[in-house]
């Protein structure tokens, strides 16, 4: 949808989609129903379009990393990730302040609006623009920046100049003739054996930092001590995950600190069937490894992914491992269960299990992506 309608469009459209389906479940569950089969079909239509509208980070992550320079790319995808995190203490707030999860629910929605205000400040993706022949509009983003950069864009007589002093290549060496649907990006990633492979590996790298993610976000509320204080905790350790990310990613590139931290979560969550049972405090701080090092992993995916592939594709590349990830997060809150039927670690070694095969996949099948320092913006030739 984003390559077809622009970043910015699409990012908006989610967020307030999802604004109104969190307030009509809100109104939905407040309302007594005489029929409960049928509140129970329309709670249902509506938790599945929340799911489908919360594609939005996709989005707003691809934005971020087409706006600015190959430099910027780790820190304008901290930025998104940053906000992610704050969110997350906003939630904590009003949890912890609201006892009644309908009135919550609708408070946090409404908050959702808000948002829209920032319509008309965001721009939209310049490489968008340039890969859509939209370049009066391009002209003018570049204008805006070259003005946020303390520069002269007054001195600036033409588009190549921009595009130079930006450090973006002419749109004539890149520009495409269409845009890619959903089915062009698959053909792609399956063109050649290499492609398919590394294609393939990238999509259970997602899946895997997926389950991990949101397998421990679900058992926080199940560690030992405070469930509000735990959460907490959970989210610091994210940003510290975040932070280090955009320490480490541009002095030692992507994959190698990817790999390190994938395996180090692996390790820590493997690490829990060691510990007594009478020691739940230890497992609390193992878990807490485990976030802090998938936090740092789940960013960088998003960047390697989004290096990988041209703008013509880059968001449907972005949204197809995104979406199929999507299985690790229908499948985590389960996996939580079988702790509580079988063996309370079963779920950290499943959890930890899924992230040192996820390293090992990524260690031998995908290349380092910092040394691309212009993304592969040729549609002929896509990595």
């Amino acid at each position: 949808m984003s390559d077809k309608f622009g970043r910015k469009f699409t990012a908006y459209a989610f967020v307030l989609a999802n604004a109104v389906f969190n307030i009509a479940i809100a109104v939905l569950v407040s309302v007594d129903f005489a029929d409960d089969n049928l509140q129970q079909i329309l709670f249902a239509i509506l938790r599945l379009l929340t799911g489908l509208a919360m594609n939005v980070y996709a989005v707003a992550v691809v934005l971020a990393v087409e706006i600015v320079g190959p430099s910027k790319r780790v820190a304008a995808a901290n930025a998104v990730y940053y906000l992610y995190i704050v969110g997350e203490f906003v939630l904590l707030f009003f949890v912890y302040l609201i006892k009644d999860y309908k009135i919550m629910l609708t408070v946090l929605s409404a908050l959702m609006t808000l948002i829209a205000m920032y319509f008309w400040v965001v721009p939209e993706s310049p490489r968008w623009l340039l890969a859509t022949k939209k370049k009066k509009e391009a002209y003018k983003v570049f204008n805006t920046i070259a003005k946020w950069n303390k520069k002269r864009p007054e001195d600036l007589t033409s588009m190549e100049e921009l595009l130079k002093v930006h450090k973006i290549e002419s749109e004539v060496n890149f520009v495409a003739e269409k845009q890619y649907t959903i089915w062009q990006t698959l053909k792609v990633f399956f063109s050649s054996k290499m492609l398919m492979i590394r294609s393939m590996v990238v999509m259970i790298n997602w899946l895997g930092n997926t389950f991990v993610y949101n397998g421990l976000s679900f058992s926080t509320s199940e560690l030992a001590g405070d469930p509000y204080l735990n959460f907490g905790l959970s989210a610091v350790a994210e940003i510290l995950g975040v932070f280090g990310c955009q320490i480490v990613l541009d002095r030692f590139g992507r994959k190698i600190p990817y790999i390190t931290n994938m395996t180090a979560s692996g390790l820590a969550l493997l690490a829990v069937m060691f510990v007594p049972t009478d020691m739940g405090i230890i497992v609390t701080i193992l878990a807490l490894i485990g976030k802090l090092t998938i936090s740092f992993a789940f960013n960088t995916i998003y960047i390697v992914t989004a290096e990988s592939h041209p703008t013509v594709i880059r968001n449907s590349a972005v949204a197809i491992s995104q979406t199929f990830s999507r299985i690790a997060a229908v499948l985590a809150p389960n996996i939580q269960l079988l702790g509580e039927l079988y063996w309370s670690p079963l779920p950290y070694i499943i959890y930890g299990g899924f992230s040192l095969l996820s390293a090992i996949l990524f260690a031998f099948f995908v290349p380092e992506t910092k040394k691309a320092n212009k993304i592969a913006d040729r549609r002929e030739n896509p990595p």
